[in-house]
């Protein structure tokens, strides 16, 4: 038995952290907000450490639920540290959004499936996968607001997109060699890999778009929030459960047997 309380509790710490920072952006504490959410960001990455080295070499420690608000911190703070400081404030409600969807509809953990699992491609796997997702999440969120706010999409979104495809793409590279070290097979046919090609084909399309001459740059944010929608359906849905509070204080909900 995997006990994972301790990871949980620095996970849900690092949350108060994340829903301070917003306070300080609604309150207009620009400095204090970027504070907040860097501490949030180190005991995020401290609980994910301490997870996965509880169950390693096992399947992922939180899959993409407890990854999601991890990764959009560390994005957030990337845009302020290139000093695209609207763009970066903006990801602050996003990441403490998806870090309460983590604390209050989470059942379970996944189980270690098989013991392919042991493989390290499995994990680079799943990194690579989980950042592309962020990325393109991360995109759509940004067309939200420029649809919103009627802005002209930037260069900005061009290059995230262009850094989520290449990362789905070297996952695409890991997923074949996990499955060959496994399987004797560069390709396991099963949902979540058709899943994978959707998404893959969709960054495709997208970035292909620009090459229209009739193609309006306002229309590609539409597209963009199509894909992802794409991801929450597919990928990011059903590893959630229903909205439960006392799971929160249940210690026995996160144990890994």
């Amino acid at each position: 038995m995997y006990d994972l309380v301790i990871p949980i509790r620095l996970f849900q710490l690092s949350a108060l952290f994340y829903g301070l920072s917003v306070l300080f952006v609604l309150i207009r504490f620009s400095r204090s907000a970027v504070i907040s959410m860097g501490v949030g960001l180190l005991i995020n990455l401290l609980s994910d450490i301490h997870g996965r080295y509880l169950i390693w070499p096992y399947c992922n420690m939180f899959n993409e639920p407890f990854f999601l608000p991890l990764f959009l911190s560390f994005l957030s703070l990337y845009l302020l540290f290139k000093g695209i400081e609207r763009e970066g404030l903006l990801f602050i409600p996003l990441v403490f959004f998806f870090s309460l969807i983590a604390i209050f509809c989470f059942e379970s953990y996944y189980p270690p499936f098989t013991m392919m699992s042991k493989s390290i491609y499995s994990h680079l796997f799943h990194l690579s996968i989980f950042i592309s997702h962020g990325l393109l999440i991360g995109c759509s969120y940004l067309a939200f607001i420029y649809l919103i706010r009627r802005d002209n999409p930037d260069h900005l979104l061009q290059r995230l997109t262009v850094w989520g495809f290449s990362f789905l793409s070297i996952s695409g590279m890991f997923g074949m060699i996990w499955s060959y070290v496994g399987r004797a097979d560069p390709v396991s046919w099963n949902h979540y890999y058709f899943h994978s090609i959707a998404i893959w084909f969709f960054y495709v399309g997208y970035l292909h778009l620009r090459l229209l001459k009739e193609w309006n740059d306002h229309r590609s944010l539409w597209i963009l929030i199509g894909g992802a929608l794409l991801i929450l359906y597919f990928d990011y849905l059903p590893q959630i459960g229903r909205f439960h509070i006392s799971g929160v204080l249940d210690e026995t909900v996160y144990r890994l047997y």
